[in-house]
């Protein structure tokens, strides 16, 4: 072999084609297009699984390419002949648009139907056009709509054409019963039209009639729309390739296959052997295009989004669709520079330092340019990557070059080397909800497998754990992101949280508990123990605190000495809530408290941040070997004891004595709560002279009441929670010193009570975070079960349909996890407390997160301190600071910071609309720990709720927080009294409200003697609800005249004329006389050829009038009464740790942008009891609007800090 075939062996240069990418062009694939990529016709359902169609197959080849295998066939594609043209499904609404903005008779679009400067007098004769033009006018011939079929008719794949019950209404008005006879003609007569369908005034639609309807329309007009007519029909349909839709499944047992078909191939089977008519086609058509893997399925209306959450929690690989499938198939490609694996701990690794199995750091590259300094190092790679493959490539001058000999490396090829010890990557967790999510660590390659390994004590700041949580790792491929990942975010740049000012670390879990523990008095080590431990120390030991002891054999040491021994010599440190004082770096006192070892203001590692920013790391690192060391010889475990609480039955039993009273107890006073709702007031007005009707009152009954009222739950929910603070207290009472749960507890590396309560002492309370179709009986036993099922309480059968969605449920549970629970305090438990609010609403803070990234994340800090948009240089804020001046609990924080600040006085560049972004992001993130329930207030929902402020949202529903004035306290119910009378001034009451019975009577003595119809309506009305609602009879009278004129002039609504009035009426009882008077409402005829009809009146003046409003004003939906406590006591109010305050609903159906200005308008006649400096609406966007942007960033942070 000559020596040049021997170079060009061991040097070759790979030739790849070059080219440049314009773009790429997608469209909806049409008829020609299917026909040209398919290869047979699929005539029969057999052939859907052809052999033609590639891959997999019975007959383990492609006879259309020839090819054996499936890495040399990627598959190929059949064509479905339809026997007639169908609607494209993806194209119906766009026809239905369509054919809304033409006139169906002469095919004109609508916009060209009226000539221009026809005035409102000869509006009729100056229109063009067919009947169906101008025959809403002269003819009766009213306008129809289009629309798509519902789901039960052929599965929302037809048009259906229909006229309103609207406009039906007014042909009736013009005394005429039907639609004209000639009304249909325009749609031709098709044999495929099933008569069932047909209805007076609706027609089904075929594929036929839709093409009929279409043929004339003006091309460029449906260009508007799609892109061609043909685009809108399909006569055939692709079947993909079989590697789409056929799984090959090898078994190692038979040696043989076994092919698996989707749901798509059986119905590609229904559709070649379709017989029927096309609109039955066209579903089975829109059937094939849902089951693709890019259709992302819509919420239905009757889907709940409980039911929804629960589908997208059960999404497995096989069923993803849409997004999660996009990023599974392109986004999840693998390559050598990034990794995604299971997260495990390891405390012997360092802070800085990530543990990586040896054979994915093999697998894993980084590119390092080879040079003198580094060329015998990466030589020695080199050779044992040649020995393993053969060859390797590098890349010289930018192209890739194939090496088979490291004496072909030439000094600056870039070399590919797999992952080494001391190799920096990038780390996140998903989410990356603040600027610490990225994190560059070191890397430690270990003889593991499966899993990356990292220390406990930085678990914080990626908000992770050990529970089957993934990590994302990134290798940098060049010198410059190396650099920047070292000086940027490596650990040790970011010991301070920039968010908050405090350190980002801290003692967790075991070592937080051995800290706790160590510090105790008591706790002694002899000289074996401090030898073992000091190998873990920075510093040496001290002398002994006790030298010499009668009962002790040889000198010991304090577990304060031994912490003392991870200070700094010089270290002095103080916290006073918890006596700690360290001076020249011994522990000098401390008490049984733990916050200045945690994440508190002015705890320890803030202090040693400060002074000894370098060495925390290491600091960390070795307090967490020392510690857990101390542990292991100590010992700490949990056992049945510690959940018993105390081993002394007569302890035990006085325990369960006082939960039992402490149970009864809250059931006293939760019932006492619930007859204090508006709703039992007549109870106790009507029994007041019965000093024992209390407990006369049905329990059962009572909490049947609870769990079909919010407010009544509300009232048992928070009366519960107040006394079951004593039940929670009895863990002190009765629990050992040394138990370990309780132990973990105060040492704050365990931080639920509630947990440790429901295993040792009791369940308690258990609502539902959703609506539910039954409630809990008020005993928990399958015996009350039962009886409910079989004897439920008497409803009206009208309440039958409501009751069944409208259930709160609410139970107690008296039970623990010791104990044992009976199945249905078992399923009662389940269906509450089980229901994790966390999957349910995770979308909504990554939401957030990408809503107010895309709109931040070009704001920064310039040179001059200002803060600007990139785009623009525009100036958003003049100064950038934080307020040093301020004296607050964070001012610790605060001063921190100013020495170690993430962004620097005088120094620009820096990305604080992105952080401002996180700090959000981050706290929706944390409030998803909270359950999101219908009787307590969720953090995360009111962050949403403030932050929606949109467009979108200025025209719906708000609330508005009204303040009475402070000189209303200085009167006996001053503020009780002002709080009902603007409830009672505002608050919108409706004729429905008020009335008790409707009815129609015939009266034809009234159409004979006068000029009214004989149907004459009566309303019933209870004086009793009048007196309290401060109604007078004639003050209702007015306003319902007022209500029929704003129709008439207003919103334009062809009302009769009405005369209303109050007389005495005979449908009234005897007994009920004095409780009850009528309201009678006639309607006038102008001549008696006129007629009006009972369903009209029944129909639209009836319900009209009872949605008048009587007394308050429309746009005020409802006014609540809240309490809020108050932080600091004021002197006005010694005797009050709170006040009442009023919550407005204001509705925005009637257009109105400003409602704040309009609340304002409403209390002119209460103006002086409102307190209007305090005052302001909840949303955001109103009150920018009412006072200005600063106003409205200053109310935003005082929603976000409380």
């Amino acid at each position: 072999m000559s020596t040049n075939s021997m170079e060009n062996d061991l040097y070759e240069v790979e030739q790849l084609p070059a080219a440049f990418v314009t773009g790429i062009r997608f469209n909806v694939s049409n008829d020609r297009d299917n026909e040209k990529m398919s290869v047979m016709e699929i005539a029969a359902p057999s052939e859907v699984s052809d052999p033609k169609l590639g891959f997999p197959n019975f007959s383990n080849h492609c006879t259309t390419c020839g090819a054996a295998d499936m890495k040399n066939c990627e598959g190929h594609f059949g064509v479905i002949n339809f026997p007639y043209a169908i609607l494209h499904p993806y194209f119906l609404s766009e026809v239905v648009q369509i054919l809304n903005k033409i006139c169906p008779g002469c095919k004109s679009v609508r916009k060209d139907l009226r000539i221009k400067g026809a005035n409102s007098v000869s509006k009729v004769n100056r229109r063009k056009g067919c009947k169906y033009c101008v025959g809403n006018s002269i003819d009766c011939y009213p306008p129809m709509n289009f629309k798509i079929s519902s789901k039960d008719l052929f599965r929302k794949s037809a048009i259906i054409v229909e006229v309103s019950e609207k406009s039906s209404m007014k042909v009736r008005k013009r005394g005429k019963q039907a639609l004209p006879s000639d009304y249909w003609d325009f749609i031709p007569k098709d044999e495929q039209q099933e008569e069932s369908l047909i209805r007076p005034n609706r027609r089904v639609l075929s594929h036929s009639q839709v093409r009929y309807l279409l043929k004339d329309v003006d091309p460029e007009f449906i260009k508007k729309f799609v892109l061609s007519m043909d685009s809108i029909f399909l006569n055939c349909f692709p079947v993909t390739p079989n590697s789409h839709r056929v799984t090959e499944i090898m078994h190692a047992s038979s040696n043989g296959q076994r092919l698996i078909f989707d749901q798509r191939t059986r119905v590609y089977k229904k559709l070649a052997d379709f017989r029927g008519i096309a609109n039955e086609l066209s579903a089975h058509v829109l059937e094939c295009l849902k089951i693709s893997k890019l259709h992302l399925e819509k919420p239905s209306n009757e889907e709940s989004a409980l039911v929804l959450a629960q589908k997208r929690n059960k999404d497995s690989a096989s069923n993803m669709s849409g997004l999660r499938y996009m990023k599974d198939v392109i986004l999840g490609k693998r390559n050598d520079h990034c990794f995604r694996m299971v997260l495990t701990g390891n405390p012997n690794l360092k802070l800085s330092e990530i543990g990586i199995p040896c054979h994915v750091a093999e697998r894993l590259q980084i590119a390092e340019q080879l040079n003198n300094w580094n060329e015998e190092r990466l030589k020695a790679c080199c050779d044992l990557r040649l020995l393993e493959k053969g060859e390797i490539h590098v890349r010289r001058e930018g192209r890739l070059v194939r090496i088979r000999h490291n004496e072909k490396l030439q000094v600056g090829d870039t070399i590919f080397r797999p992952l080494n010890n001391g190799d920096i990557v990038l780390i996140n967790r998903p989410p990356s909800i603040h600027q610490h999510s990225l994190i560059a660590l070191s890397v430690k390659v270990l003889p593991v497998r499966s899993v990356v390994s990292i220390n406990p004590l930085i678990c914080s700041p990626f908000r992770g754990d050990f529970d089957g949580d993934c990590l994302h790792g990134y290798v940098p491929q060049s010198i410059k992101s190396r650099i920047e990942l070292s000086e940027l975010v490596s650990l040790n740049r970011q010991l301070i949280n920039g968010q908050s000012g405090r350190n980002l670390l801290s003692l967790s879990h075991d070592s937080l508990t051995a800290a706790y523990l160590v510090k105790e008095d008591g706790v002694l080590l002899n000289l074996f123990q401090m030898q073992q431990l000091e190998m873990f120390c920075p510093n040496h030991s001290p002398f002994p605190a006790i030298v010499k002891a009668p009962l002790l054999g040889s000198s010991v040491w304090t577990g304060k000495q031994l912490l003392s021994m991870l200070f700094p010599p010089e270290f002095d440190y103080d916290f006073t809530p918890n006596d700690v004082v360290i001076r020249n770096g011994e522990l000098i006192s401390s008490s049984e408290g733990s916050t200045w070892l945690r994440d508190a203001d002015g705890n320890l590692f803030q202090s040693l941040i400060k002074h000894y920013q370098g060495k925390v790391l290491d600091f960390l690192y070795a307090a967490q070997e020392v510690l857990c060391e101390w542990l292991s010889m100590r010992g700490l475990s949990v056992s049945l004891l510690d959940l018993y609480l105390s081993s002394d039955s007569n302890s035990q039993k006085n325990m369960m004595d006082e939960i039992f009273c402490g149970l009864q107890e809250i059931e006293q006073t939760c019932n006492f709560k619930q007859l204090m709702v508006d709703s039992y007031h007549d109870f106790l007005v009507g029994h007041d002279e019965e000093v024992d009707s209390f407990m006369a009152l049905d329990v059962e009954q009572m909490c049947y009441e609870k769990q079909r009222s919010a407010a009544l739950s509300q009232a048992s929910v928070d009366s519960f929670k107040q006394v079951f603070r004593d039940i929670q207290n009895l863990l002190y009472k009765y629990a050992n010193k040394d138990n370990s749960l309780l132990t973990m507890f105060k040492a704050g590396s365990k931080g639920n009570l509630l947990k440790l309560v429901q295993h040792s002492l009791c369940l308690g309370l258990q609502h539902s975070l959703v609506p539910l179709s039954f409630r809990f009986p008020h005993q928990l036993s399958c015996a009350a079960w039962n009886n409910q099922r079989s004897h439920g309480l008497t409803q009206k059968v009208d309440d039958i349909a409501e009751s069944a969605k409208n259930y709160i449920p609410y139970a107690v549970v008296e039970s623990s996890f010791m104990t044992g629970l009976n199945p249905l305090e078992s399923f009662v438990h389940s269906v509450t407390s089980r229901d994790s609010s966390f999957s349910d609403n995770a979308d909504l803070p990554g939401t957030l997160s990408r809503r107010l990234m895309f709109f931040m994340r070009d704001l920064y800090t310039a040179y001059d301190g200002t803060v600007r948009n990139s785009y623009g240089d525009q100036v958003v804020q003049f100064c950038y600071d934080i307020d040093k001046d301020a004296s607050s609990p964070t001012s610790c924080a605060h001063e921190l910071i100013s020495e170690s600040r993430s962004i620097p006085e005088g120094i620009g560049g820096q990305p604080v609309g992105s952080l401002s972004a996180c700090a959000i992001s981050e706290a929706a993130y944390s409030a998803l720990d909270q359950p999101v329930s219908l009787l307590e207030t969720s953090p995360l929902l009111n962050l949403k709720r403030v932050l929606e402020c949109g467009s979108k949202k200025s025209n719906a529903d708000q609330t508005m927080t009204l303040f009475l004035s402070n000189k209303l306290g200085r009167k006996r119910h001053g503020s009780e009294n002002a709080a009902l009378e603007v409830k009672n001034h505002l608050e919108r009451l409706t004729f429905s409200d008020i009335v008790t019975t409707v009815s129609i009577i015939f009266s034809p003595q009234m159409y004979r003697e006068n000029h009214f119809t004989p149907w004459v309506c009566h309303f019933h009305v209870c004086k009793d609800t009048m007196k309290r609602r401060r109604l007078k009879v004639q003050s209702i009278i007015d306003s319902l005249h007022m209500h029929c004129t704003t129709a008439k002039t207003m919103w334009k609504i062809s009302l009769p004329d009405m005369q209303i009035a109050s007389k005495a009426c005979s449908l009234i009882d005897t007994p009920n006389e004095d409780d009850t008077f009528c309201i009678t409402v006639m309607i006038v005829e102008y001549s008696k050829s006129s007629h009006m009809e009972l369903d009209v009146i029944r129909d639209m003046v009836i319900p009209y009038l009872l949605e008048a409003v009587i007394k308050g004003f429309p746009e005020i939906k409802k006014v609540d009464i809240l309490w809020k406590d108050q932080l600091k006591v004021s002197k006005s109010r010694k005797s009050s740790c709170g006040e009442l305050y009023l919550r407005v609903f204001v509705s925005g159906d009637f257009g109105i942008t400003k409602l704040w200005g309009v609340l304002m308008n409403d209390c002119l006649q209460i103006m002086d009891m409102i307190d209007w400096t305090r005052s302001h609406p909840d949303n955001i966007n109103q009150l920018c609007l009412a006072y200005g942007i600063d106003a409205g960033w200053k109310f935003f942070l005082n929603v976000c800090y409380h």
